[in-house]
């Protein structure tokens, strides 16, 4: 299917099925100014650009929750978006190419002058290859994790100061610029969120958006908690819940053959594990792109950010996502959280490539990746896996968690890099992350109707020097490299 097709009459359905509604659960809240106008509507989303200056330190997972987040006007007080979860958690690693839908506040007309944003500890979980301890208890030649003080960052940068007019719906996007407020000085990693341009803000929609949206929010995995005739709610492990509204056509993506339908049907709420997209409209309200069928019932499962070890058969795995079949699945898993390093153990195991958005698309039929990712030796680092838990053991408090699992299903890496040359459909990348290691500059493989492109129009758009970050399928042996289902510039 081409995903460019598929956006194309779905916004119909956003304004009918979920208008008015956010579509991350959170509630609107107003403040500021009184009287008795009609208030603005204001949807913020969230990215980042990670650190590309690091040397011989790969930064595997970022991860933080949003405490708070309010807008200031120049007179009256200020507004509170309200998050859900409360504690709205992200992972900077996975945001360099997705997307995160924080809500939509309700605002008195007037100007502000900026937002205010508050964070949780965050906890960066870093390959140290450096030749020197970090802060005091990161070994060199280890995968450790360091958390570091919460803090907050006044966002002043453009379009602020932002005038908002009675009625007016808009949007805005936050990008958490870990270039800027990463630093390593003499062995000690410190984030700093009150650092200089941590934050860059640009007006909804950015280049690349499809017509007639603010904004896409790609990969979102979960638990399908509820269907109706004109809507689904998924859950993910994380706590956030999304509600999305059905267009007429619902496309299902199933490279494993979990439901032979391929429509609305395959959806079954507390059965059915998905990846989702989805557009955001002016309202904030999300409808559905496309459904990527992962588990057609819950199983215990672990996605992440794989790094090989010496052992042919194991590799480590630095959690993003999880999925809990049951209360008796192991306790090990249960508590498993974004940024844990589990050792993982195969046992006769299957390989599977999720092709996702390259279902059923001609420009790349399944052979082409599949066959390519058949057994152990085709595992490298970078790559994004979920794999099938027969067996869990130990706990993060004590740096033992293990797995033992029997399928790896490939998914999608998020990388980045400076683009280096541009031909046709392709470009090449240097100065990837330190842990991922090319004979030369990765090739970078787009298809047309597919790939989703990101403050640029389009592959002959990108510029030679450009930051660019990545969401594709990663192959070793591949003539190319990556498979790229979105590219976004860096601002």
């Amino acid at each position: 299917m081409k995903r460019k097709n598929k956006l194309g009459y779905i916004f119909c359905a956003a304004l009918l099925g979920l208008a008015g509604c956010s579509g991350n659960g959170s509630q609107t809240t107003t403040g500021g100014g009184g009287g008795t106008q009609q208030p603005a509507s204001l949807t913020l989303t969230l990215t980042s650009k990670p650190d590309v200056t690091l040397t011989n330190i790969s930064v595997l997972s970022a991860t933080v929750s949003i405490t708070g987040l309010t807008l200031n006007p120049t007179s009256g007080n200020a507004v509170p978006l309200t998050l859900s979860p409360a504690a709205y958690p992200v992972d900077l690693t996975r945001l360099q190419a997705d997307t995160a839908l924080l809500g939509v506040a309700s605002l008195p007309a007037g100007t502000y002058s900026s937002a205010t944003v508050t964070f949780s500890a965050p906890t960066l979980t870093l390959d140290n290859q450096s030749g020197t301890t970090l802060n005091g208890t990161c070994l060199t030649g280890t995968i450790c994790k360091i958390v570091l003080p919460a803090g907050s960052s006044q966002v002043t940068s453009t379009p602020f100061p932002l005038t908002l007019t009675a009625g007016q719906s808009s949007g805005i996007s936050l990008n958490l610029n870990l270039n800027d407020a990463l630093t390593v000085t003499s062995g000690t990693v410190a984030l700093n969120f009150s650092a200089a341009d941590t934050f860059n803000v640009e007006t909804l929609p950015r280049v690349g958006t499809p017509s007639g949206a603010l904004d896409l929010i790609e990969d979102f995995v979960g638990l399908v908690t509820a269907t109706s005739s004109t809507s689904i709610t998924v859950k993910a492990s994380s706590g956030i819940t999304l509600q999305i509204a059905l267009p007429s056509t619902v496309v299902i993506e199933d490279p494993q053959g979990l439901c032979a339908a391929l429509n609305a049907t395959c959806l079954v709420a507390n059965q059915t594990v998905v990846s989702v997209d989805a557009t955001v409209n002016s309202a904030g309200a999300l409808t559905l792109v496309s459904a990527d069928l992962l588990s057609a019932t819950p199983q215990d499962e672990l996605e992440g950010t794989l790094v090989t070890t010496a052992t042919a058969a194991q590799f480590n795995l630095v959690v993003a996502n999880k999925v809990v079949a049951s209360a008796s699945s192991p306790s090990t898993l249960t508590s498993a959280n974004p940024g844990d390093v589990f050792l993982v153990t195969l046992a006769n195991p299957t390989f599977a490539v999720d092709l996702d958005e390259f279902f059923n698309n001609a420009l790349l039929p399944p052979a082409n990746v599949t066959t390519l990712f058949a057994g152990v030796g085709d595992l490298v680092n970078g790559q994004d896996v979920m794999v099938h838990v027969t067996a869990a053991t130990g706990a993060a408090a004590t740096g033992d968690q293990a797995v033992t699992a029997d399928r790896v299903l490939l998914r999608f890496t998020r990388t980045t890099g400076m683009v280096q040359t541009v031909s046709g459909q392709t470009f090449t990348l240097s100065n990837l992350p330190p842990f991922m290691t090319f004979a030369s500059n990765p090739l970078v493989d787009t298809i047309t109707g597919v790939t989703n492109f990101d403050r640029v129009a389009d592959v002959n758009s990108l510029a030679v020097g450009q930051t660019a970050s990545i969401r594709a399928l990663m192959l070793s042996r591949s003539s190319f490299n990556f498979y790229a289902a979105k590219v976004r510039v860096q601002p």
